[in-house]
């Protein structure tokens, strides 16, 4: 057994390069299992295969943060620190189960069933539109953005209005899911970020009327004592970051799938027996998430022998962990017969697995559904590029033309 992991340059040079960051990581992330299946990465050690991801992922004594803490030493004081040591899902312990068990109720299978025809209504209408509309079209903007406001309008009840004040500064919050030091810019610009959304919220609470009953659970928890106001905010932003920006780039990333197979929308429309399939093997090949960070507080021994020394972080690549052979035979093949599909980790797994992952699969299957119904073929339009970002490469444009049925 060994406690020194392998290092090596390509793959790290690869996870600072914005071309391979916006582009195919399908050859780093084999040479990553197959050759240095534990990669120092500065002060983090970088695991790829899918059993110690998995191993990782589901240990229970695994922390977001650094034992005794509750930011990563070198997060500065500002509107970011308050937002993320209120974040549920980069705290720890005590303030994890409390901020989690605020709104865990609210997003059973059961609950998020309920919400299921709001999501259908809301892709009935937007491809409507759109196939009524020009072509071609941006399916990033005028169809994956859109899709969950149907959703959420339920949940928050932020109006249509306000939605365009999300989607300006969304994928600049994202900087808060940083492994490693940020930029003073980008420091300076997720401070601004963050207290945007802690004034948008506190704005919406003084001037709404008829909470929803998430809202409604919020209050009275601050009222009893059970939060604070900041943990108020922050936890109706955090809805709306998971239900918006993780559905957003799973709907943008079916649609571009669809164009590249064009044969996948057929099999679907033929068989809708096929559509849990597809699905499940989208998120498997195209995670929303990328990378997700763990600190182990035991030591944890990985596929190689390697020892992850308890204290230190790790970062999980789940991109990677998802298309292993040793978990998925022929791993970069769609698959929409494949018996263990749902077994990706595109949710996480553990403490922090997704809160919202039985609400993203309801929207992400009525939009495929939508699409078998009402659409007769997808074509590509034009170059669709990518945010180059290690954990959250979301399709930043998607230009498409759809033909009616």
């Amino acid at each position: 057994m060994t406690t020194a992991p392998t290092t090596a340059p390509d793959p790290l040079a690869a996870f600072s390069d914005p071309g391979w960051l916006s582009g195919d990581r399908t050859e780093v992330y084999r040479t990553l299992r197959e050759d240095f299946p534990v990669l120092q990465a500065g002060p983090a050690r970088v695991v790829s295969r899918y059993a110690d991801a998995e191993t990782v992922l589901r240990n229970p004594t695994g922390r977001m943060q650094p034992p005794g803490r509750d930011l990563p030493e070198w997060f500065p004081a500002g509107a970011a620190a308050r937002r993320l040591r209120a974040n549920m899902v980069q705290t720890d312990g005590e303030v994890h189960r409390r901020l989690r068990g605020a709104v865990a109720p609210l997003f059973t299978a059961r609950r998020s069933e309920e919400l299921r025809a709001a999501a259908a209504a809301e892709v009935a209408s937007e491809l409507d539109r759109v196939l009524s509309a020009g072509q071609p079209f941006d399916a990033v903007a005028e169809l994956a953005a859109r899709i969950p406001r149907g959703v959420l309008r339920l949940l928050i009840g932020m109006p249509d209005e306000d939605w365009a004040l999300m989607l300006d500064t969304q994928v600049d919050f994202l900087m808060i899911f940083s492994p490693f030091p940020l930029e003073p810019a980008q420091q300076a610009r997720l401070d601004e970020v963050s207290q945007f959304y802690f004034d948008y919220f506190d704005g919406f609470l003084g001037r709404t009327t008829r909470p929803t009953p998430l809202v409604e659970r919020l209050l009275a928890a601050e009222s009893d004592g059970r939060l604070s106001h900041d943990e108020v905010l922050s936890l109706m932003h955090t809805v709306l970051d998971a239900g918006f920006e993780t559905t957003r780039t799973s709907i943008a990333n079916l649609v571009e799938y669809l164009a590249e197979r064009p044969e996948l929308l057929d099999t679907a429309r033929r068989n809708p027996a096929t559509q849990v399939g597809i699905r499940e093997e989208l998120l498997r090949l195209r995670a929303p998430v990328q990378v997700a960070n763990r600190i182990p507080a035991e030591d944890v021994v990985a596929s190689n022998g390697t020892v992850l020394p308890a204290g230190e972080q790790v970062l999980v690549v789940i991109g990677a962990a998802n298309t292993d052979d040793r978990a998925f035979p022929e791993p970069d093949r769609m698959d929409p017969h494949r018996q263990n599909a749902a077994q990706h980790l595109a949710f996480g797994m553990g403490l922090h697995h997704c809160l919202g992952a039985p609400l993203a699969r309801i929207q992400l299957a009525e939009t495929l559904a939508g699409l078998a119904e009402r659409v007769g073929a997808i074509r590509a339009d034009g170059g669709a590029p990518r945010f180059p970002s290690l954990i959250f490469p979301s399709l930043a444009s998607l230009p498409v033309r759809f033909s009616s049925r």
